[in-house]
């Protein structure tokens, strides 16, 4: 793996993996890989001109190009239909584009020196098993509502890698890229999406500060959260 850019070739993929893959150069489309040339990601299934788009940002190009099915008979699958959570290959996975490796345990240093996000954490990582075990029962179970801001596929791969969820009932969200442009006041709540995706496609931390505070390693509103147990506690904290 490069350290620098985090680029990983094929080869070099283990199992328990978070990796990413970038989007027209905008953001990050993330997913754990699995063996076997297989990653378990999620998606946002009112975008399916997009299979993995975060954003739905290529939607309008892949309308005005017929997509070519992926020869590979598991790609697009998913064991919960309409769950967003999908088994692919990693050719339709990084489309054409090139693979990174999410880094976990990422020194204050390495993480302040990223200028947007979506790449790296303080946060550590749990064992190969326990990873492998939440993103399979995920895939088996589903994962709840695809959100933006609160549930995108940078969080899927975050609680697969770590099992750490947010008690903030207002903003439960874990993901770096949206965590940079998160609301601060009730207007800026009110926003449309698509003025969201023009900050994270742009979004450079206001303070080194911020990007700290925000980071999943450093908050103290997180908790571990089975995954067996994490419907049950994710409908109680919204009953609060």
């Amino acid at each position: 793996m490069d350290l620098f850019s985090q680029t990983i070739k094929r080869s070099e993929l283990k199992e328990g993996d978070h990796i990413y893959t970038w989007r027209k150069q905008l953001y990050s489309h993330h997913g754990i890989f699995i063996g076997e040339n297989k990653i378990i990601h999620f998606v946002n299934t009112k975008r399916e001109g997009d299979q993995g788009s975060r954003f739905g940002l290529e939607s309008r190009s892949n309308q005005k190009k017929p997509k070519t099915p992926c020869p590979t008979s598991y790609c697009g699958l998913e064991k919960v239909a309409g769950s967003g959570v999908k088994l692919c290959c990693v050719d339709c996975f990084i489309k054409g584009g090139s693979l990174y490796l999410f880094k976990y345990q990422a020194s204050r240093k390495f993480l302040l020196s990223k200028t947007v996000g979506g790449t790296c954490t303080m946060a550590e990582s749990d064992p190969v098993k326990e990873v492998i075990h939440r993103t399979s029962y995920l895939y088996e179970n589903g994962y709840g509502k695809y959100d933006l801001m609160n549930n995108n596929c940078e969080d899927f791969a975050l609680y697969c890698k770590t099992g750490l969820w947010s008690v903030d009932k207002a903003y439960q969200g874990r993901s770096s890229q949206a965590n940079m442009v998160r609301p601060t006041s009730r207007a800026q709540k009110d926003q449309k999406i698509a003025e969201y995706v023009q900050q994270i496609a742009t979004a450079i931390p206001r303070s080194f500060s911020k990007r700290e505070v925000n980071d999943l390693g450093f908050r103290k509103d997180v908790v571990k959260v089975p995954v067996e147990e994490l419907c049950t506690f994710v409908l109680s904290l919204m009953q609060c």
